[in-house]
């Protein structure tokens, strides 16, 4: 394919900004928001500041400086590095933001995974199981701002389309991909200049364009280039529109994971080692499910002859780092990790050159990093931090909107982001 053709293919994604993440199209008319739970602020919470916590999917540490991202580079607070959750996977690590929990302790141990309560397995195309709150662990931001009274909105969010702990975001939609970027800005901006009570002051905001095109493109192309500068122009539109709003709001951009591309000699195929009818999940790490201790044994002896590629765990065995439960049901009684840049594939789908991916352990992969940057009253300009924990996102917000969570449910801590806090 030509440059101009590829660039021209690029342009219409950005345009469109067409995601196939979760699937099926909602029927909702947009920009139009679904009230769910009808809850006003309480008058405590009327006063407090306003949080927007944007995620822009798979946008890679290093990409704002190199490749002139200059809204977010001018940014009051940024981080060298934020380190995602083990596996640097979107559903786990978009999770983990909202509750302060490592994907092995908030439920979303992967992508996908099989959950033997229910004997299915959760995917992220799968609507039923999205929208499940039983898959869903801990208390994420809107539902301990509606436990304080204070109404929150998401303009798409992991584990908002399901009902955790009998509530969802005050305001929010199901997740539809072809929802343009300026809607879903405008639609944030609606929600500002709602009346005072009604008004949400935690609001959640999804884009996904740097992870489609990083897919498909890789992290070094011109296409993740055009990528990135749309969408700081897009955050660039964001930020216009809040100034003009004089309301104290804190604007926290983040991102879930990087990217590294893979080649297609690089590429490990399960079903060449794993036997038909296996219980297993596909995504990274993949897991084999399986109650006969010998087959697992078996399994584990076969291959850990060969390291060149991946690693294997027995489920007893995980590294701490992965923060992997031995006593999950939802996590594999084996685990295989690919290496980088090796990757899981299908002999029926070859990858085609240029194919980039995520997921890899953080701790082997520094291109798993993803962004911080953070501007508005809460926060010190032109002050830095080093590399953090993504888990600590969640202390930092409920910090700026002051809402109290007990410590010890959570595995993160807001000490690692004081120093840019006023």
């Amino acid at each position: 394919m030509k440059n101009s053709v590829v660039l021209g293919f690029v342009f219409g994604l950005l345009t469109a900004c067409v995601s196939d993440k979760s699937a099926p199209s909602s029927t909702q008319e947009y920009p139009a928001g679904e009230i769910v739970n009808a809850i006003n602020n309480s008058d405590k919470s009327l006063d407090k500041p306003y949080v927007i916590l944007v995620s822009i999917d798979g946008f890679r540490y290093d990409y704002a400086q190199r490749y002139g991202a200059e809204n977010l580079l001018s940014f009051d607070a940024k981080a060298t590095k934020m380190i995602p959750s083990f596996p640097s996977k979107t559903f786990p690590n978009h999770y983990t933001l909202v509750t302060g929990l490592y994907p092995g302790h908030n439920g979303l141990v992967s992508n996908e995974f099989y959950n033997p309560e229910l004997n299915e397995l959760y995917q992220i195309s799968n609507r039923a199981v999205v929208e499940n709150g039983a898959y869903y662990k801990g208390t994420p931001l809107w539902v301990l701002a509606h436990q304080n009274q204070m109404v929150s909105a998401s303009m798409f969010w992991v584990g908002s389309e399901a009902k955790i702990q009998g509530v969802y975001p005050t305001y929010h939609f199901k997740y539809n991909g072809s929802v343009s970027y300026d809607k879903r800005v405008n639609q944030t901006i609606k929600w500002l200049q709602m009346p005072e009570k009604t008004r949400p002051h935690l609001i959640t905001l999804y884009f996904s364009i740097t992870d489609d095109v990083g897919h498909d493109f890789g992290p070094d192309s011109p296409e993740i280039e055009l990528a990135v500068k749309s969408i700081d122009a897009t955050i660039g539109t964001l930020l216009e529109k809040i100034s003009a709003l004089n309301l104290p709001v804190n604007v926290i951009v983040v991102s879930d994971h990087g990217m590294v591309e893979v080649r297609r000699d690089s590429v490990i195929y399960p079903e060449d080692f794993i036997p038909a009818g296996t219980t297993v999940s596909k995504s990274f790490p993949l897991m084999v499910y399986s109650d006969d201790s010998v087959f697992i044994d078996s399994m584990y002896t076969s291959l850990s002859t060969d390291t060149s590629m991946y690693h294997t765990y027995l489920k007893s065995d995980l590294p701490p780092r992965f923060h992997y439960r031995a006593t999950d049901p939802r996590v594999g009684e084996l685990v295989v990790m690919p290496k980088p840049n090796f990757t899981f594939g299908e002999h029926s789908s070859p990858k085609k050159e240029g194919s980039s991916t995520h997921g890899y352990d953080p701790a082997d992969c520094p291109n798993m990093g993803a962004v911080f940057f953070a501007s508005g009253p809460a926060f010190i300009h032109n002050s830095k931090i080093d590399s953090f924990e993504n888990v600590d996102v969640y202390p930092l917000v409920s910090h700026i909107l002051k809402i109290e969570y007990e410590a010890d449910s959570i595995d993160g801590s807001i000490s690692s982001l004081q120093k840019i806090l006023k």
